[in-house]
Order: structure tokens, then sequence, then C-alpha cells
């Protein structure tokens, strides 16, 4: 005769139940799209695993492994699931390298890499509890390293000729300055965070510099950022290319764990001046391969030098 156990039969039941509460909530979470809702001029996609660019169309939609471009007077808006925006500039092109989304947690894991040129985002905010528990991811790379975004607006630029990476912080609608935080992270895990109305400027394998106001910049310069201009990649090699390295999403959301930044808490001293951050040699970018590594910078302990107007962006003039 069995003999069933009342202690047997609780266990028996808060198992089932929590199987039950879990297997939906993972289920849900599921890949995603971003829907291109706006294109103007030439603009391209590169669907995974093809070989050749084929015209991008107002609802078409790029999953894990797509590239679009835009190239000199084109540009494109695309939506994404959980409410943000990217745009691409001219000269740019960009892929699709994660885009999980739960509708119902909110739960985000996506993220893109920059190619060449610029990119607008302006990432929704995840829920605080998705945020403290890591679970809410929205990276952005380039060849140098990754930013972390955190329902913020940020803008990033790449440029492969000067090996040149800006990434500006900008507010959303609402946010005051402080709570506007994306931490960016070097290959070599050094790390950055910046607030709003500032922007990092950083260049090949070297480290980030200190964050400094936009405010600083020409006028003309910050009315660019808002906007899809972008002259300084024009007729980059980057953008005609079939075969590019693009880093997985593994390997960026390593590069941004080797610099603390987890989940847009990466450490800044007070002050938001020198970079923090360690673990060198950590998650560095598949993209190692096809850059030609700088030499070190030699060991100081003065105070980053100010940006140089004279570099080769639409961001600084010469």
């Amino acid at each position: 005769m069995l003999v069933v156990r009342p202690r047997s039969v609780i266990a028996a039941v808060v198992g089932l139940l929590v199987l039950t509460a879990w297997g939906p909530a993972e289920a849900q979470m599921r890949a995603a799209s971003a829907e291109i809702v706006r294109a103007t001029g030439r603009v391209d996609v590169l669907p995974k695993g093809q070989a050749s660019w084929v015209p991008a169309t107002v609802g078409a939609r790029l999953v894990e492994g797509d590239q679009v471009r835009a190239l000199a007077g084109g540009a494109a808006d695309l939506n994404l699931p959980d409410g943000s925006t990217i745009l691409l500039a001219e000269n740019s092109r960009f892929a699709v390298t994660r885009l999980d989304y739960d509708a119902t947690t909110r739960d985000r894991d996506a993220s893109f890499h920059v190619v060449v040129g610029k990119v607008r985002a302006q990432v929704s905010q995840a829920a605080v509890q998705l945020v403290r528990a890591r679970q809410s991811n929205f990276n952005i790379s380039t060849p140098n390293g990754v930013a972390a975004v955190r329902g913020t607006i940020v803008v990033i630029a790449y440029n492969p000729a000067s090996r040149e990476a800006l990434t500006f912080v900008f507010p959303s609608p609402g946010q005051s300055a402080a709570a506007a935080r994306v931490t960016f992270v070097t290959r070599s895990g050094q790390a950055v965070t910046v607030t709003g109305n500032n922007y990092v400027r950083q260049v090949g394998n070297q480290p980030p510099g200190a964050p400094a106001p936009v405010s600083s910049l020409p006028a003309a310069v910050q009315t660019a950022l808002q906007t899809a201009q972008n002259p300084s990649t024009l007729g980059s090699s980057e953008l005609v290319v079939i075969q590019v390295t693009i880093p997985s999403a593994q390997e960026i959301q390593t590069v941004v764990d080797s610099g603390g930044a987890g989940a847009g808490g990466g450490a800044t001293p007070t002050g938001g001046g020198a970079p923090t951050g360690g673990c060198p040699g950590c998650g560095r970018d598949s993209t190692e391969s096809v850059l030609s590594p700088l030499p070190p910078p030699p060991p100081t302990t003065a105070p980053p030098k100010p940006v140089s107007r004279a570099c080769r962006t639409e961001f600084c003039e010469e």
C-alpha cells in the first residue's frame, strides 16, 4: 500500500508551481527584430550570411547577424521592440549582434556594433529591478571598445582612418544630466563613465581620455550631433567591402564585464576624471586581428591631455 506523506505532497506542489512560473518567463525571452521606419537616400541591408547588399525598404526588419549601411546623403531610423530608437547617420555601417526581448517583463538583451560612422540611440529606461539584477543589457560596440547604455541618449562615432571612437551622452526628456550615464569600456578593460552633456574620446588601444563637456565643442558640431550629418567617413572602404569582423554578442558583453561596468554602473572617480577598471587582456574584440596595434602609452600620473580639435572627425574642426 502506497502511503503519501503530507510533507511530500507539499514539496511536489511547490516544485510544480516554481516550474510553472519559471518556464513561461524563460520562454518569453526570445529573438526580436529592429524595424526600419524611415530610410532616405542610399540605404542598404546585408542579411546574415549573404554576400551582396540589397536596398533597404521601410518596414524591413533586421535580426541578429544583419547589417545596414547608409551612404552619402542617406540615413535610416530603426525602432526596437523595447521602445528604443536608433538613427543611422550617413557614411555609416551598423550590425545587429543580439536582440532578445521579453514583452512581459521588459527584459532585454541587445547589442550592436558600429563598423564605421555614427549612430544616435535613444535607449528606453528598463525596469529598475532588471537593471539591478543585470538582466537588461543594451550595448553598442566599436572596434575600440563597448558603450554600456542604460536608459539615456548616446551618440557613438567611429572613424577607422584615425581609429578614433567618440561617445557623447545626453539626458533623455525629463532625465537629469547626473542620471544619464554611459560606461565606455576599452578592449583591455579600462572603463570610464560619462554623464549627461559630456563626451569621451578614445583612440586605438589607448586608455580613454577624461570626460569633457559637449558645450566646449563649436556650436555647429553640437548641432550636428543631433542630425544624420557625418562627412568624416565619406569614402571609407568599410562601407563597401562585404567581409568585416563583427564581434559576437558574448564578446561584447565580456568587454563590458571586464571593465566592471555590469549593468551600466561602472566606476568613475569623483569629478569624472581618470578611467577605472582592470583585467588587461580580457574581453578583447574579435576585431583585434584587423587592427594595427598601437604601442602602449607610457605610464604617467599626469591628467589626460585635453581633446585636440585637430582630430579627423566632424566633431572637431581643423
